[in-house]
């Protein structure tokens, strides 16, 4: 019985629930991105160094080029040097991306490179790739 008391007597008395902020909700940018660069006809993935990449720099660094260490290493990129500037918007389905060519005339691997680049940053659905008067709609990471 005493020990009863004395568990039961550890000072701490019944409160209301505390109010605090809602929990966090949505897509989570990854930090630590890789970049998709063209081998032997393939799309792989590449990391890179630590850091947030907004979808301007990810097109802008596809259109660049693998640096030469990745050059060694058979890595290109079919992106073209004029794809770039780009804007990406957040949308219902996942993101628009106008590009500063015509998406019309990418091949089906640079298509993949910014699609899947942009995509392993965010995670948010599809891609809608627009530039040249020209759109290719709901593209998922193959």
């Amino acid at each position: 019985m005493l020990l009863l008391v004395v568990v039961s007597a550890c000072g701490i008395r019944p409160t209301d629930p505390i109010p605090g902020l809602e929990a966090p909700s949505g897509p989570v940018e990854n930090t630590s991105p890789a970049l998709y660069w063209v081998s032997e006809g393939r799309v792989v993935a590449v990391n890179r160094p630590q850091g947030s990449l907004s979808g301007y720099d990810v097109v802008a660094l596809l259109a660049q080029g693998p640096t030469a260490a990745e050059q060694n290493r058979g890595l290109t990129t079919e992106v073209p040097f004029d794809a770039a500037p780009a804007s990406v918007d957040r949308v219902a389905n996942g993101l628009d991306v106008s590009i500063s060519t015509d998406v019309s005339l990418l091949s089906k691997a640079a298509v993949q490179q910014i699609v899947c680049t942009l995509l392993g940053i965010q995670a948010v659905g599809t891609v809608n790739l627009r530039g040249g008067g020209h759109s290719l709609e709901y593209i998922k990471c193959a």
